[in-house]
């Protein structure tokens, strides 16, 4: 880590607002930046391995790159990726070239040539940090060996080739004036593009989804209002290309002066061992997650002690792993939301039952209008499915370079097609039904995958399923189950179906099933429905 190594005392204060210095609501994102640096710039910002940064370290070193940027020839409008795992390559690069309106986007380590030289060629960054080499790989080399028109790269390691280091590049911000980058920054607008993140692809090539400072900051600032000083800390160990890690976990955190604490990939023990000497109070996951860590060594929710809100999306989750996890004594809350919606764009209240979340994606975000709507554009009535829309501060601006993706993601209204599939229930609460896309035709029976997941992880020893359509000369289609069962536990398909059949209708139950003890995931915890579908295939 070329990162000095520093270290403050921890001194947070959930107190946003208690100096007159700044002005109270945050416009663009690097007034989060200036904000905490005045507002308390003892307290500690950053944590990654044994590199400590308060708040007033973490806006110098910011300053630093975006100076150095300046320098390079960066300016309003140019894309700057960062290929890192979660850490401070990740997190400074993105601030300092965000607050002088370049436009970030992060590329994951995991990718491989074909997915590099897409990316590089869709967004055309001009600058583009690498920390190389890393997991024995040398993404210098790789990146440069793919079709690019990339200016600089900057190495965040050992540089090969024309790239450069890290102390050649912020040398040359030595010799910006400070009003040359204060003249930057005053030039970003609430609806400049911040960021650009691309979608997972699972059904084409991937869309760069354009969030501006607006759609980032006022997400931040809502999702801190609701989940308050229980963003004390929280642990990072996400893709940071993905609105999860960014949106969800760090700008959420941000927004309310929390302390973030970076870990370079999901390793559940040492993710372990970082939660019992840090303590963070704010744990975001999915279905897999708990899962995974259900799945370790001696589980007991009871030794979380320190949590203090438990945010769960990504998918539904059970409520046999709701129940399991219960004893971690704070509230488990569940949330909505896409790479569009600048991430967590509903969630259910506090103190919901267990049942609420794992049934219900709760309420949307104040501010923002919302509807079911039927295939013919009318309103649903509540209890009726639909396709989930969404309007206001938290939606994208569109698609990178992709004006009719854009036009066609839209309603005429300005609602945004998401794709998904619910329906408001009395209490207004939104049941999540499922994909649009996933969605298939049984003997002429609409069936949502979801619904069947649902009811198999009802079984106590099912932990998680995924339900994938397969051809049937009779019935067009129907289901194929793929079972993952608890640790420890086995089940047999004829036994699903007896239970099944006593919970969903006939034509619902999957025909066919494979329990496997573990199921292919994307990098974002997800299921990796792509996976299945060609184990289906060679089967």
């Amino acid at each position: 880590m070329l990162w000095q190594n520093l270290s403050t005392d921890h001194t947070f204060s959930s107190a946003l607002h208690e100096h007159e210095e700044y002005p109270r609501e945050p416009r663009v994102i690097h007034d989060f930046v200036v904000r905490h640096a005045k507002v308390r710039p003892e307290a500690e910002a950053v944590v990654d391995g044994s590199t400590r940064l308060n708040f007033a370290e973490l806006r110098t070193r910011v300053d630093d790159i975006a100076a150095a940027l300046l320098a390079h020839g960066i300016n309003h409008g140019d894309r700057v990726a960062t290929l890192a795992a979660p850490g401070l390559d990740f997190w400074l690069t993105y601030l300092a070239s965000v607050s002088i309106g370049a436009i970030w986007h992060g590329l994951n380590p995991v990718y491989r040539e074909r997915e590099f030289a897409y990316l590089l060629e869709d967004a055309k960054p001009a600058l583009v940090f690498v920390r190389s080499p890393w997991d024995g790989r040398h993404y210098d080399a790789e990146l440069r060996a793919v079709p690019n028109s990339v200016r600089t790269f900057v190495t965040l390691g050992e540089p090969e080739g024309g790239a450069l280091s890290l102390a050649k590049f912020s040398a040359a911000g030595a010799m910006v004036p400070r009003d040359r980058l204060d003249a930057a920054r005053a030039r970003v607008e609430l609806q400049d593009i911040a960021v650009i993140v691309y979608t997972s692809g699972t059904t084409g090539q991937p869309k760069g989804a354009m969030l501006s400072h607006n759609t980032i900051v006022q997400s931040a600032l809502a999702n801190a209002r609701w989940m308050g000083d229980r963003l004390e800390s929280t642990v990072c160990a996400a893709p940071t290309n993905h609105v999860g890690a960014l949106n969800n976990v760090c700008m959420n955190l941000f927004a309310q002066g929390g302390r973030i604490i970076f870990h370079p990939r999901v390793d559940i023990a040492a993710l372990g061992r970082i939660r019992n000497t840090e303590r963070p109070s704010y744990l975001v996951t999915s279905p897999t997650g708990f899962m995974m860590t259900m799945n370790s060594p001696g589980f007991d929710p009871r030794k979380l002690d320190h949590t203090r809100l438990v945010v769960c999306g990504g998918a539904t989750t059970s409520l046999n792993i709701l129940e399991a996890w219960q004893p971690i004594g704070c509230p488990i809350v569940s949330v909505y939301g896409q790479t569009e919606t600048c991430g967590i764009i509903t969630h259910t209240d506090m103190d919901a039952p267990l049942e609420d979340v794992a049934l219900t994606i709760g309420r949307p975000l104040p501010g923002c209008d919302f509807r079911v709507v039927r295939p013919d554009g009318s309103l649903c009535a509540n209890g009726e499915s639909g396709e989930l829309q969404f309007r206001g501060p938290y939606v994208m601006s569109g698609y990178f370079n992709r004006p009719d993706a854009t036009r066609e993601a839209f309603t005429a209204e300005g609602y945004l097609h998401t794709g998904d599939l619910g329906y408001l229930r009395n209490d207004g609460n939104i049941v999540f039904v499922g994909r649009l896309k996933e969605m298939f035709k049984s003997g002429g029976y609409n069936v949502y995958p979801l619904e069947i997941e649902q009811a198999i992880t009802e079984h106590p020893d099912v932990l998680i399923a995924a339900v994938l359509p397969v051809p049937d000369p009779m019935y067009q289609e129907v289901g194929h189950a793929f079972v993952m069962p608890m640790p420890g536990h086995s089940i047999e398909p004829a036994e699903l179906k007896r239970f099944l059949k006593e919970r969903i209708a006939n034509y619902k139950v999957p025909k066919g099933f494979s329990v496997q003890a573990a199921l292919p995931l994307l990098p974002n915890g997800k299921i990796d429905r792509q996976q299945l579908k060609l184990q289906l295939g060679s089967s």
